[in-house]
């Protein structure tokens, strides 16, 4: 029999507020394992707090289970900086209020609806029957708003891997962005040039393209894409190893060596891998897990949205975040989304819907705008595209 345990555990501090009034600060430990057991080549996997149940367990499972693998990695880390602050660890509860005061103070007109402010510390370990003992420490802070003025509102968020978030600034985008959606008129229906902003390009694309570029979904037959397919005038770099990236990590959840890879340039050159794809689709380190209790699959980390000609955003409709990008088609790539947080021609916008289909639109990529901003695993500029259908 060959084995795993993967140990997690966390730690937390959060503030809710709702209203504009600080409800509750609490804080928040746990400790779970999940095991991956191989026997006579098929896998049993089992997740829990104790780690000799979940052995017994993952052991029964592997006599019924239809999930095969022919073993474990033994790899080294690779060598990533910037991913752990040690501040993290003793943040108290007189912290988070003086966060709590400075966003107060940061909204002078707008209401705020909601907001969130949390500092974490992740530890995860790694052993395997292979030979396999690794460890590794991170830290990741997040804060986000939600502003409402008159029948405005407006979102926006802000995440690091640091204690130090950038409360003030976002908040004050965040009442900017309420107090002109008030004053929002419609837009007559057309094909328009539009800019997505670093967060608008993270929701579209997390919904469909990134699905596309998973091994798992090309081998089940669940993606369009193929090596050698042309998607536009871009690069897309998978990249764990970025420095203070939020989503860099030495080595991946099943103990795969982090390593920076080119998914597509102008044309799709390989796809993002776990260990159980990797004999296919080559060894990629992007087997992760999206808990405890998930087994390990295919998930981008940091991706690196490159585009070599600039724009400017004159004349185009300038779209900060959607709604309902959750609802896009990752096989096909069709998808139909409600603009928030929109403006044209110095007018904020409301009520717009964009519909196209992902794939036909990077090839309808104009340039770049803007510095490179990082939302979640997208790593971006503000980006221009030609004649998309508005209603």
């Amino acid at each position: 029999m060959e084995w795993e345990i993967y140990e997690e555990r966390t730690q937390g501090i959060i503030a809710e507020i709702s209203g504009g009034k600080l409800k509750q600060i609490r804080s928040s430990a746990n400790s779970s394992y999940a095991v991956r057991v191989i026997i006579d080549g098929k896998v049993g996997f089992s997740a829990g707090n104790n780690v000799e149940k979940a052995m017994e367990n993952a052991k029964k499972i592997a006599k019924i289970s239809e999930e095969t693998l022919n073993g474990f990695p033994n790899e080294k880390p690779a060598n990533v900086c910037g991913i752990y602050d040690k501040s993290i660890e003793n943040t108290t509860t007189d912290f988070l209020k003086e966060e709590y005061e400075l966003l107060i103070s940061s909204v002078e007109k707008a209401k705020i609806a909601s907001a969130f402010i949390g500092h974490f510390v992740l530890e995860a370990k790694i052993t395997n029957s292979g030979g396999s003992e690794l460890s590794r420490k991170e830290t990741y802070s997040l804060f986000s708003i939600e502003c409402i003025y008159e029948n405005g509102s407006g979102f926006a968020q802000d995440e690091s891997r640091t204690r130090k978030l950038k409360i003030a600034e976002t908040a004050s985008y965040a009442e900017k962005l309420a107090i002109e959606s008030s004053k929002a008129v419609k837009i007559d229906s057309g094909n328009y040039d539009i800019v997505l902003t670093p967060y608008a390009v993270h929701q579209l694309l997390s919904n469909t393209l990134y699905p596309a570029l998973s091994a798992e979904n090309v081998s089940k037959g669940r993606s369009l894409l193929k090596k050698g397919y042309y998607l536009g005038e871009l690069k897309i770099i998978d990249d764990p190893t970025i420095e203070g990236g939020l989503e860099s990590y030495p080595f991946d959840d099943e103990g795969v060596s982090a390593r920076r890879k080119t998914l597509a340039d102008r044309e799709v050159l390989c796809f993002y891998s776990d260990w159980k794809n990797s004999k296919s689709f080559g060894i990629t380190g992007n087997g992760l897990r999206e808990s405890i209790e998930s087994y390990p699959a295919p998930a981008p980390s940091n991706l690196l949205i490159e585009i070599k000609d600039k724009a400017d955003i004159e004349g185009a409709l300038l779209i900060h975040s959607f709604i309902g990008t959750h609802t896009a088609n990752p096989l096909s790539g069709d998808f139909s989304v409600e603009c928030m947080n929109a403006e044209f021609d110095g007018k904020a916008i409301k009520g717009a819907m964009i519909y196209g289909n992902i794939f036909n639109m990077l090839k309808n990529i104009e340039g770049f705008s803007g510095d490179l901003k990082q939302v979640e695993n997208t790593i971006s500029p503000s980006i221009r595209f030609r004649n998309v259908k508005i209603v």
